[in-house]
């Protein structure tokens, strides 16, 4: 594979990934190498290896599309690990053992890859902590809604009376830890009520994020994906059963547009997406009555494609090109990739 090559652009998903096969035809379209790596098929149908070969360590893929060595892979666009399942050991606790090996073989593997990463798992793993996004929105300019992190009851009786009854509550770590995407379970944000907050075990069961709600005239998303913002308006207020979290509308009865938004916002987008480190981003964030524009959060591994089918956004072509460029530079570079400024997020 010659030196200015963008190498092999490793797609790390599972099976069922409905967003994978709009990034995989744009990729083929551009005449990249591809190689697709469901996780799940590891270690039935696939297989991880680490070889020592002079001075460095090379993982090698024994996957159904063939034999991929680590060497010639030039940018990996990290979608899902979904976790492999050791069927053949039928002690409980050695099969827990055994598949936390099965993951770290896997991790490790990819971990040795000296790719350009979209988005690397380190990135994503701290970009899920909210109250780092709320810290690091601020520094960049972003207006954010009044925030409380507490499992004070009295505390959050006191900001509900403040607020004027007009307070939700979110996750502090986003969404449950699972094994598998699939079971993900999902916490939407909730307007509270005065019934929510009568007890003090509930309150106190573990912190939570507070929010003064903040009302709306639509909402954006905005997905930043390399240098470039894709920017769609979320009519949430007309929606059936979404005005508090669009997620939970039925999905027909939400209507979508592009939205053009000033060249400060699509600054401070990039800014934030940076400082964590990741080259894609979904962020979220309402628009006011009055027309403020107010943070929400990002969302590391966003969802898109359903954007991309309303409102014909170019975002599957985007990622194809940002893979592709972003290997190209990396082979150019040299060996020494993987653990370096160009994914470790920027703290306060």
């Amino acid at each position: 594979m010659s030196p200015d090559s963008p190498g092999v652009v490793l797609v790390v998903t599972h099976d069922d990934d409905d967003h994978a096969p709009a990034v995989l035809d744009e990729l083929h379209r551009r005449g990249a190498a591809v190689v697709r790596f469901n996780t799940e098929s590891y270690p039935e149908r696939s297989s991880v290896r680490l070889e020592l070969s002079g001075d460095r360590l090379d993982p090698r893929f024994g996957l159904e599309d063939g034999e991929l060595a680590g060497a010639d892979v030039g940018a990996v666009w990290y979608r899902h690990l979904k976790l492999p399942v050791a069927r053949q050991v039928e002690d409980g606790e050695a099969r827990v053992l055994a598949e936390a090996e099965l993951r770290a073989t896997i991790e490790g593997a990819l971990l040795c890859l000296d790719a350009y990463w979209l988005n690397h798992p380190d990135a994503n793993r701290l970009a899920r902590h909210k109250p780092l996004q709320l810290a690091l929105a601020l520094e960049e300019g972003f207006t954010v809604p009044e925030t409380r992190v507490t499992a004070d009851p009295e505390e959050i009786r006191g900001l509900y009376r403040d607020w004027g009854g007009r307070m939700v509550a979110k996750l502090v770590g986003g969404q449950l830890p699972v094994t598998a995407v699939e079971d993900q379970y999902v916490v939407y944000t909730t307007l509270l009520g005065e019934d929510d907050l009568r007890s003090d075990a509930a309150l106190s069961a573990c912190p939570a994020i507070y929010q003064r709600y903040v009302e709306k005239e639509f909402e954006l998303r905005l997905t930043v994906v390399g240098d470039a913002v894709f920017a769609a308006r979320i009519y949430s207020q007309q929606s059936d059963g979404g005005s508090i979290d669009w997620r939970r509308a039925k999905r027909t009865s939400v209507r979508y547009e592009v939205e053009a938004v000033d060249a400060a916002l699509e600054k401070r987008c990039l800014a934030l997406a940076r400082r964590l480190g990741l080259g894609f981003a979904g962020l979220d964030l309402i628009v006011t009555p009055d027309g403020e524009t107010v943070f929400l959060e990002v969302n590391a591994a966003g969802q898109w494609a359903w954007l991309q089918e309303a409102t014909g956004l170019p975002i599957a072509a985007a990622i194809a090109d940002t893979l592709i460029a972003g290997g190209r530079a990396a082979r150019a570079r040299g060996p020494g990739r993987s653990i370096d400024r160009d994914w470790t997020p920027a703290l306060p």
